[in-house]
């Protein structure tokens, strides 16, 4: 009888940690951590629109790994919004560690160009969406926020 009343007890404990942890946060949103000078890859142009690639610099300050699994992003250089960009990869995240998220999307060159944004004196980079992310089996979307003045490094497909 005391027996099966200690594995009644340790059941209990076991499902009641279950649900504690599953109810609390696993892990918090990285770090976005960009340079001063962020680095914009043009992959390719046509019809006006431009093809770009940005490789995010993130922070992972949880003391667990993640399994990062994608997102979707808003960006705008001060008033002028680029675009969403759907972010559909997957790959590990070490506690503690940096890594990268590779972003592209798609801008209207031609209406950007309008702006007459001055990317050597800096413009101010928003960014805000949500990332998907699982730790320990749970699924958790988070939500992304970033603002900060940046210049910008445009690396073209091609030598002018």
């Amino acid at each position: 009888m005391k027996f099966s009343f200690c594995r009644t007890s340790i059941a209990g404990m076991a499902l009641s940690g279950v649900l504690s942890f599953s109810s609390c946060t696993v892990f918090d949103t990285p770090e976005i951590r960009e340079p001063d000078e962020m680095t914009v890859q043009i992959l390719s142009f046509q019809d006006a629109k431009a093809n770009i690639r940005i490789e995010s610099h993130c922070h992972n300050q949880n003391g667990i790994g993640f399994t990062f699994k994608g997102g979707e992003l808003d960006l705008m250089l001060d008033s002028f919004k680029l675009g969403r960009a759907i972010i559909d990869t997957s790959f590990k995240v070490a506690a503690h560690s940096d890594f990268m998220v590779p972003i592209q999307l798609t801008i209207d060159a031609a209406e950007m160009g309008k702006t007459n944004m001055d990317f050597t004196k800096g413009v101010n980079v928003t960014v805000d969406g949500k990332m998907k992310g699982s730790a320990f089996g749970i699924n958790r979307e988070l939500p992304i926020h970033y603002e900060k003045k940046h210049t910008i490094n445009l690396i073209l497909p091609y030598k002018l």
